[in-house]
């Protein structure tokens, strides 16, 4: 990916970031210093984890579905991609966009939110087992609480930019703007709210 074909998940990025508390998401320079002080450490963790994230998927028939025949080694290559370069750093706008452009990705795919928050789970207790295997207790927990933000921060930004794809397909099929084509969910919501509630 460039630059210039992440331009538009660049400010998606922003406006989603934007909306999570600080006190409540990742920290770029506070996080990246504890990936960057662990970051061979965590680097020799990539085969076990890939392995192990596949494994997990491939076992369960709803996830399973989601893959083509044969195609199990370049989704490996992809997963083993994304933890070398999240270990490595930087947390930038470049890595965000990144991150961002997979709500669109798992549209296309078939991938539910529900399934990617179930995985991001498995990747952060994952990583903090192998940190508390691994460092002294304190050490351990900044590395787990780090990699918790980051899921939790990654797994907003997926979220939201799936749901934006999701929008603005069914506007662009319907022939409006996905902001009138929200507004008028919104308004269906409310009906259907409306419907629920006791007379």
């Amino acid at each position: 990916m460039t630059d210039k074909s992440l331009a538009r998940f660049y400010a998606l990025a922003q406006e989603f970031w934007s909306q999570l508390p600080p006190q409540a998401r990742f920290r770029p320079l506070e996080d990246a210093k504890v990936f960057t002080r662990h970051q061979e450490l965590m680097r020799g963790w990539v085969e076990p984890l890939v392995q192990g994230f596949y494994d997990t998927l491939f076992a369960h028939p709803a996830t399973r579905a989601v893959f083509r025949e044969g195609e199990r080694p370049q989704r490996e290559k992809t997963l083993r991609d994304w933890y070398l370069r999240t270990v490595a750093g930087p947390f930038n706008g470049q890595y965000f966009a990144w991150q961002t452009l997979v709500g669109l990705v798992h549209v296309r795919r078939g991938v539910t939110n529900a399934m990617m928050a179930a995985m991001w789970n498995w990747v952060v207790e994952t990583v903090s087992r192998l940190a508390r295997e691994k460092l002294p207790p304190e050490e351990a927990q900044g590395v787990a609480d780090a990699w918790r933000r980051l899921g939790f921060t990654v797994m907003a930004l997926i979220s939201e930019s799936y749901l934006h794809a999701y929008l603005e397909a069914l506007a662009q099929a319907e022939g409006v703007e996905v902001g009138q084509f929200l507004d008028r969910a919104q308004q269906e919501a409310a009906r259907m709210l409306a419907r629920l509630s006791p007379g």
